[in-house]
């Protein structure tokens, strides 16, 4: 049995302080007292009967430990409940004695029978005002926030036992480290509920004095539930009270029709015949024995309706602890039920702490998407299940989309830690563990930070990358943003030609003039450049700023300028072509080329019927 010492510690206490004094030196038990040992082997199914069988015991042995008779003598002379019945008996038999005439009252000094018909009279009157209805209800009212105190640590003290019971259960059938994450899914579930934040009773207090043996999570926990129950029951069980009390008064808790008349009374009525009865009625009434009465009546009443809610209480306690597990259950359905199918998946869930069990229930729920059961505990007993289970959560979306465990493994084996990183870029699916020369090319790649930018960075060969790789890394970025893949192939055969003073320099001007990159997408602009003894140069001649001019005539300028840096042999003649070779320079030269050959029809055609002869003089005859 996996038993943690604190948990033993915690049966211990609580077992003690549940068992009735006579038990606790008893060699053996009683039948009826429960013991913990029966939650470790308890069937699943059987669990909520267990857990009402704990409940149940608790608050019958915490019920038999109240003095619910003190209780109600505690708050009547806190109220002081006797100045209200002496003045109301006093009214009542001020009220009967102006309703009876002479003879009925002289009569009743003399006839039991009469003396009981008045004393029910003046009783009724006395116990059913208005005055002492309210007083009861207000006795009731104060019983009630007593009785929820006691009842509060009662459940408290119920639900702590089935929680433990609860957590034994879970300890022995699954694992050790699901006690803590099942503790710590009830406290979140009590913190978002706000269970009993507006309720007058502070259980707090009376859990650290009265159940000290329950420190822990468990009593923190039972005194939120006891908060939601407690006070509700007793409210319904003191509500009951005035109506028994006020019901029965004359007849039950008045017990003196019968001793009434005697000696004593026929001389005090020879003294004073009119009075009859009264003045012994209101004696009696008023006197100690009969406030005894009423209150063990009320205690009677208190008591009885308690034995009744208790069994229902304790039932909505253990329901409420099933519950908080059926919803953990729930949770956690497929890692309870590996650790309970597979001795290795278990093994790995006893090494897991409480705080990594999530991440643990995540990875079982992607396995489950994309695996075979059959599939699944051939990884488990493998070792890589629990290989991918110790990488970064991020890692686990590469094993949502492949569905391959080996594919996670190997980006893996080359990134280490920083698969993160390739699952959050989404670098897995557009390129392969393959595809990278080692982890320090991966990093370079991942240290863009951009997702569009490593794709399009990965749309080049490997070759191509590398040589790219090689640029400082904000230029990189820069780069890769600005250029497109293709774009990116040419810039890298640039590069790889190049001296690394010239490529930085190519690649700044680039980046500030990105439209220069179209005109040096051609092999001999290429070569042109690549054999060029200056660089900074070539580059300005072809860049869009040397060649920008507001009007035609400004343009014209500078072709006679660049054709006289071409004749001069300052700039290859390709360089020219493809500086020059643009659309917008074709259209001049196309509208320079109309216009010559308007001025030519003009100007230089030949005119119509005009016939020219060419003497062409005879040398012949002078030879």
């Amino acid at each position: 049995m996996r038993r943690s010492l604190l948990s033993a510690i915690l049966i211990a206490a609580i077992f003690c302080t549940l068992l009735p004094g006579p038990t606790l030196h008893a060699q053996e038990p009683p039948p009826s007292v429960y013991t913990f040992q029966e939650c470790e082997t308890v069937e699943e199914a059987k669990l909520r009967d267990e857990l009402n069988g704990i409940t149940q015991f608790v608050f019958a042995a915490e019920q038999n430990k109240l003095d619910i008779a003190a209780m109600v003598d505690l708050a009547w002379f806190e109220q002081n409940v006797d100045a209200v019945v002496d003045a109301q008996v006093d009214a009542a038999v001020d009220r009967v004695r102006n309703e009876e005439d002479y003879w009925s009252r002289f009569l009743s000094g003399w006839s039991a029978e009469k003396a009981e018909e008045l004393t029910t009279k003046v009783a009724n009157y006395a116990f059913g005002s208005d005055a002492f209805r309210q007083e009861i209800d207000g006795l009731s009212a104060s019983i009630a926030d007593e009785l929820a105190r006691e009842v509060g640590a009662m459940t408290a003290r119920s639900a702590s036992s089935a929680l433990l019971c609860v957590q034994e259960f879970i300890g022995d059938t699954f694992s050790e480290t699901m006690i803590a994450v099942f503790q710590e899914d009830i406290e979140q579930k009590v913190t978002d509920a706000d269970v009993g934040q507006d309720s007058e009773t502070d259980f707090t207090v009376i859990l650290d004095t009265r159940t000290k043996s329950l420190a822990g999570v468990g009593v923190i926990i039972a005194s939120q539930i006891a908060k939601s129950l407690a006070k509700k029951v007793a409210q319904r069980v003191a509500g009951k009270v005035a109506g028994r009390i006020l019901g029965k008064a004359a007849t039950s808790i008045i017990p003196l029709a019968g001793w009434i008349i005697g000696g004593g009374l026929i001389i005090w009525d020879m003294i004073e015949a009119g009075e009859g009865s009264l003045p012994q009625i209101r004696e009696s009434l008023k006197g100690a024995e009969v406030k005894a009465a009423i209150r063990a009546q009320v205690a009677e009443v208190v008591e009885t309706e308690l034995g009744v809610e208790m069994p229902e209480l304790a039932r909505s306690v253990s329901n409420d602890i099933y519950a908080a597990w059926l919803d953990f259950r729930t949770k956690f359905s497929r890692v309870l039920d590996l650790a309970e199918a597979n001795p290795r998946f278990q093994t790995l869930l006893d090494n897991t702490t409480a705080d990594q069990v999530q991440k643990l229930a995540s990875l079982v729920a992607v396995a489950d998407a994309q695996l075979s059961p059959e599939q699944i505990d051939e990884e488990i007993n493998s070792g890589t299940f629990e290989r991918i289970f110790y990488l970064p959560d991020l890692s686990f979306e590469i094993l949502r989309t492949t569905g391959d465990p080996q594919t996670v493994i190997a980006w893996a084996n080359l990134a280490g830690e920083s698969i993160a990183g390739v699952a959050e870029t989404e670098l897995y699916k557009i390129a392969t563990p393959e595809d990278f020369a080692d982890r320090q090319a991966l990093e370079a790649v991942l240290a863009l930070g951009d997702g569009a930018a490593i794709r399009s960075l990965m749309e080049i060969n490997q070759l191509e990358r590398e040589i790219l790789l090689g640029l400082p890394a904000e230029q990189l970025r820069d780069a890769v943003t600005t250029f497109s893949p293709d774009d990116l192939r040419w810039l890298a055969s640039y590069i790889t030609q190049m001296a690394p003073q010239e490529s930085n320099r190519l690649v700044s001007q680039l980046l500030r003039e990105p439209a220069l990159m179209s005109k040096l997408k051609f092999e001999d602009i290429r070569k042109a450049l690549v054999e060029s003894d200056n660089v900074d140069e070539t580059l300005a001649f072809l860049s869009e700023q040397a060649e920008a001019a507001s009007n035609p005539v400004e343009t014209m300028t500078g072709v006679i300028e660049d054709t006289q840096r071409v004749m001069g042999g300052e700039v290859p003649w390709q360089l020219f072509w493809r500086k020059y070779a643009t659309r917008q320079n074709a259209i001049y030269l196309g509208i320079g080329l109309l216009l010559l050959f308007l001025l030519w029809r003009l100007f230089f055609r030949r005119s119509p019927g005009v016939n020219v002869t060419v003497n062409i003089p005879d040398n012949r005859d002078k030879r």
